[in-house]
């Protein structure tokens, strides 16, 4: 089993909640395989009780709750309870201070038993928990309602809600002590998920971990998307369709209602429930306004989803033959330019709210757009990382590159150029900087900042 790796944050509040001499109700919740459950185990003490539920009928997963409660409080397997509220108000009175409950995958209760949102909404209004309770699932959509909709018998009750994220590249950069190119280029296939990691560390090298977990039909990988989306409320057909669409380049609204055949008034509550869960990101350029922008695109926003919607969805009718070599030369002609929209979304979010290069910046993001030239000429440009000093009076205007060294300057010319096009730059001071996977091949200009992965990704 991998080591724990980061949460520090998370469970410093866990246990600050847990630690409160008032009774707690926490919700968690994030997608599969992120490690919720070893977050909690991790925190748990010896007289709390977990139970993770399955898929059975009221009357079964009551009664596996009960031995679970058993094994801390013995005089609980004699016993009969006909309905949860008696199991919970039993164990209520008969449980030492400060006990903790949690109910994992609490959505496969909810779906047996519709009414048990109400009884505990009952039971915590009545103040008649004298445990803490946790409630965890992995199913987002279902867990958001229970704490987001007002018409839920839940909504308001809980004391901490707690959205477990993949985990940074940096932390995976300093836990298995890769070198910060290795760790933007495994990142860009297992991203920030626990267990995607933990497979990996079962096979000798990179190749031979994509081609056995993904491209197999028999790897565990395989259909993982489809895995994940039927945990959620939801078209999974849907759900599927739009991902396939956003990984074959679709990335306008109409474009991407279009290639799944449907109205955009039909694909956009599906996109809002994909951006919620983590798997897709509404792009905006810099120094537009979100809501009123036509210029919005759409990304997914997981690197694993983005290298199976690029490598693996589109070829299935060919890996499911067997036909497994032609694919992996798809992938190797073109993983350096998946693995570069990556690093440009990497870069970004290193600047993002930091202190650096002399300024303290806002949220970075891309520049995209037409722009007129000083003989009236229009050239499509694009800037990859654009961000604002929190004074308003700099600017940071960045170019990203995961190819083989080039030279400073000449990359240097071109991102003034561009940048002299920009609407949005009048009278603005420029930090300029060249974000690149590898060093130039004439050193450092004195104008400009280099940045590789090792000053991007530092170790933590």
């Amino acid at each position: 089993m991998m080591r724990f790796i980061d949460r520090t944050d998370e469970q410093a509040r866990l246990r600050h909640a847990l630690g409160r001499e008032e009774r707690s109700f926490i919700v968690m919740y994030g997608r599969r395989r992120l490690g919720k459950s070893r977050l909690i185990r991790e925190v748990m003490g010896e007289g709390d009780i977990y139970y993770m539920a399955e898929k059975n009928e009221p009357a079964m997963q009551r009664a596996l709750l009960q031995n679970a409660i058993a094994a801390v409080y013995p005089v609980f397997a004699s016993m009969r309870f006909p309905d949860w509220e008696s199991l919970l108000t039993t164990l209520s009175q008969l449980c030492r201070p400060g006990t903790t409950l949690v109910l994992d995958e609490f959505p496969y209760l909810v779906k047996a038993c519709k009414s048990l949102p109400s009884t505990l909404q009952r039971l915590i209004d009545l103040g008649q928990l004298r445990y803490n309770l946790l409630i965890c699932g992995s199913s987002q959509r279902m867990m958001q309602r229970i704490v987001l909709d007002a018409s839920e018998p839940l909504y308001g009750r809980c004391t901490e809600r707690m959205v477990i994220r993949p985990i940074g590249i940096e932390h995976w950069r300093s836990a298995l002590s890769l070198g910060a190119r290795q760790a933007v280029e495994e990142f860009a296939v297992w991203g920030g998920v626990p267990r995607y990691w933990e497979l990996r560390g079962n096979y000798p090298d990179f190749e031979t971990a994509v081609e056995r977990l993904i491209l197999d039909p028999n790897g565990v990988l395989y259909d993982e998307p489809s895995a994940l989306f039927i945990e959620e409320e939801g078209n999974l057909q849907l759900f599927t369709s739009i991902m396939t669409a956003l990984g074959n380049g679709a990335h306008q609204y109409s474009r991407l209602a279009d290639a799944v055949g449907k109205k955009t008034t039909e694909i956009s509550l599906p996109l809002r429930y994909l951006a919620e869960m983590g798997y897709v990101r509404r792009e905006v350029p810099f120094c537009e306004a979100p809501e009123r922008t036509k210029k919005a695109l759409y990304q997914i926003d997981d690197p694993f989803m983005a290298f199976y919607y690029a490598f693996v969805a589109p070829y299935k009718s060919l890996l499911a033959i067997g036909r497994t070599e032609p694919v992996k030369q798809i992938i190797q002609a073109r993983l350096n330019e998946h693995i570069g929209h990556l690093w440009e979304r990497i870069c970004q979010l290193s600047v993002s709210g930091r202190q650096c290069l002399g300024h303290q910046w806002m949220a970075a993001s891309r520049w995209w757009g037409k722009a007129r030239g000083p003989k009236g000429e229009t050239e499509d440009i694009e800037l990859d990382v654009v961000a604002e000093s929190i004074d308003k009076r700099t600017l940071l205007i960045g170019e990203c590159k995961w190819t083989k060294a080039d030279y400073a300057d000449r990359l240097l010319a071109r991102l003034r150029h561009k940048a002299s096009l920009a609407p949005f730059v009048k009278g603005r001071e420029i930090v300029y900087v060249l974000f690149l996977r590898e060093a130039p091949l004439n050193g450092s200009p004195a104008d400009a900042h280099i940045l590789t992965p090792e000053e991007v990704i530092p170790m933590v």
